[in-house]
């Protein structure tokens, strides 16, 4: 593998370092030698390189993303190859942190910020959508935070996944890229469309997702949580979340209505476009005293449904055709990850076989009172790795750089982190939130390999979530800060 550190790519962009790594490619740091200006430059792994469908996805990235023009979303600016062969795009540096980071740290925002950053990141899905293009990756991952005048100025990014909806040519293109049987988007923010595999998806998946980052940055939780992808599909599919405002009642009820009405199950209650949301959004946002300008928010207002008291058993039965569609889902979005993958989804839908036989078996129980949710503790553990800036797994799927902060909630099982870097060997920890106090730091020491010694190390098919972490970090590409959150360091 020819060394990026140190070389000049296409003649004047000097690389200077490494930033980041996602499951299919690295971002670095650059300089273009003629004008001085610092760049970044994401260039696809060299396992990849030769890999025609995920070559054209970079490039549709670059593509779609440059063709927008709109200061919210990343600007992209060249795209070329490395001298062994790898594509590489070239984009604007961003200093700063994802939202994702954010969100890891501060739990919950306030009603004005999150009001702030949603309606950037709306006025940035409104330019795509009005260019006939849908992002369907839209999560706090895909939202870097930059700081301007002390405010969040948002940048979208990672438009990996993006679809044209315009030209036949790019549709049928898109319908190739798509054909490896993955399922695109990440589950917690995923629309009940996208979560059941429609083929006629469109702007308001991106909506929906919005909706999900905004209970998400008020509740301090998302809407929907599981141990596994099933289980999170499932709920997108037939439950309605719980009541914002039964989570975080100050809260104002305009705010809890737009937010209901973008997460709408039926796309058709949702707003019609970003420029509905925006307009709703930008009313709440100049009239923080709750006088005169929240009457100007579109009606009739949806509320979160207070989900129906169902007995369990009958639900469960009832259910059945949800979960059996969810387990197809889950083989249609496994085909092709790997020996690995494969042997982690056969053991999950053994799991669910069994939970969908017993929910057969078992007679009609009468619930006296519907469940209270119980209230888990969250805990920050920083990941610290010997050498520093080791590429970090979680269950197998990015979270970024070390050192790395990750966060647990008590019902997670024990956890395991996996520290990677050329020329090391793999070191793993499994990591129990029951054992460990809040802020604790969790060091991995890799050992250094003998010269010419090579390790294979597998890294997931993009966008793989068999398990679903809280703050699912990693971009289809190695996304731009995707790489597991991407954190860019502060000069």
């Amino acid at each position: 593998m020819t060394e990026i550190i140190g070389a000049t790519l296409s003649g004047r962009y000097l690389v200077t370092k490494k930033v980041g790594q996602g499951g299919m490619g690295a971002v670095y740091e650059a300089t273009h030698t003629l004008i001085g200006k610092r760049v970044a430059v994401k260039v696809l792994l060299e396992k990849y390189a030769q890999r025609e469908a995920i070559v054209a996805r970079l490039k549709k990235e670059a593509q779609l993303a440059s063709s927008i023009g709109n200061e919210h979303i990343i600007d992209i600016t060249d795209i070329g190859n490395t001298d062994d062969g790898r594509t590489f795009v070239v984009m604007e540096y961003l200093e700063g942190e994802s939202l994702a980071e954010c969100l890891a740290r501060e739990h919950e925002l306030t009603e004005q910020r999150i009001l702030r950053i949603a309606s950037q990141s709306a006025s940035a899905l409104a330019a795509a959508h009005a260019k006939g293009i849908v992002h369907r990756d839209i999560k706090p991952e895909n939202l870097f935070l930059l700081k301007r005048k002390d405010q969040d100025f948002v940048k979208v990014v990672d438009f990996g996944i993006s679809k044209s909806l315009r030209s036949s040519t790019e549709e049928e293109e898109v319908q190739r890229l798509t054909q490896t049987g993955m399922v695109l988007g990440t589950p917690l923010y995923m629309s009940p469309e996208q979560a059941r595999g429609d083929e006629n998806l469109d702007h308001r998946v991106d909506i929906y997702a919005l909706g999900v980052i905004m209970y998400e940055s008020l509740a301090g939780r998302v809407p929907f949580v599981g141990s596994n992808y099933l289980s999170v599909i499932s709920q997108v599919l037939n439950e309605e979340p719980k009541p914002l405002r039964e989570i975080r009642p100050e809260v104002s009820e305009e705010l809890e209505a737009l937010i209901a009405k973008a997460m709408a199950k039926d796309r058709t209650q949702r707003y019609a476009d970003a420029d509905a949301m925006l307009k709703d959004l930008t009313a709440l946002l100049e009239d923080p005293t709750h006088s005169t300008e929240r009457a100007r928010i579109t009606g009739p207002r949806r509320r979160f449904p207070k989900p129906p008291a169902i007995p369990r058993a009958a639900w469960a039965v009832g259910g059945l055709g949800v979960v059996i569609a969810g387990v197809t889902l889950a083989v249609v979005y496994l085909q092709g990850n790997g020996g690995h993958n494969e042997r982690k989804a056969e053991h999950e839908l053994k799991r669910e076989a069994a939970l969908i036989d017993a929910a057969v078996a078992t007679p009609p129980v009468v619930a006296d009172a519907e469940p209270t949710e119980p209230a888990f503790k969250k805990i920050t553990l920083h990941i610290v790795t010997d050498p520093p800036g080791a590429s970090l797994e979680r269950e197998s799927s990015p979270i970024g750089n070390s050192p790395q902060s990750i966060v647990l909630v008590a019902r997670d099982k024990e956890v395991e982190i996996t520290a990677h870097m050329d020329g090391y060997a793999d070191a793993s920890v499994s990591v129990n939130p029951e054992e460990h106090s809040d802020g604790e730091t969790i060091p991995l020491k890799l050992r250094k390999l003998p010269k010419g010694v090579v390790v294979p190390h597998t890294v997931p098919h993009a966008g793989s979530a068999a398990t679903v972490p809280q703050n699912n970090a990693g971009g289809e590409l190695g996304g731009y800060p995707g790489a597991g959150g991407g954190t860019l360091p502060h000069k």
